[in-house]
Parts: C-alpha cells; structure tokens; sequence
C-alpha cells in the first residue's frame, strides 16, 4: 500500500547540545527528548510548507540540525512496510 503524498510525515531532528527547556517552552506540539548532549524532536507535518516553516523556526533561535530523518507517515492501520498493523486486517 503507498501512503498519500498528502498523509501528514513525522521526522525525528537531532540538534548539538540539551536543549529540552528551550523546546518545551517554545514547541509544544513537538515531542521532545534531551540527553548526552543531544536534543532529539520529533514532529508531525502536514506538508512541505509546514515543514520548511518548523525549520526556519529552529534557525530563528540559532539551532543547527545535526541529523534530520523521517520516520515514517501518519496512517492508522498500515505499518511502515506497508501491510497491515497488527490486529487489523
């Protein structure tokens, strides 16, 4: 099953340093974890606008990303290969 270019995306962001405060304070609508040294978000957009805009709001604040990788779509009942979740088909 292909997932909809219009399916909203979810990307994990890796930025130099622990900076949780700052996110958690400023992004409450992204997941965020900050350890050895790092802060990981990982955040859902709906497209390419959305997400262009998410990154220009990290370099509003001096952030530099040291990893960025999608982690997969959000769909309900597809799993990231492609078949059905467990339990639903």
């Amino acid at each position: 099953m292909r997932v909809p270019d219009d399916t909203p995306r979810r990307y994990r962001i890796v930025f130099r340093g622990e900076c949780g405060n700052v996110f958690a304070d400023v992004f409450s609508d992204l997941v965020v974890e900050s350890s050895h040294g790092y802060t990981s978000v990982v955040a859902t957009v709906r497209d390419a606008s959305e997400f262009y805009g998410l990154l220009d709001r990290f370099q509003d604040l001096a952030l530099q990303p040291v990893s960025l990788n999608e982690i997969g779509a959000e769909t309900v009942g597809v799993t990231p290969r492609g078949g059905p979740a467990p339990g639903t088909g």
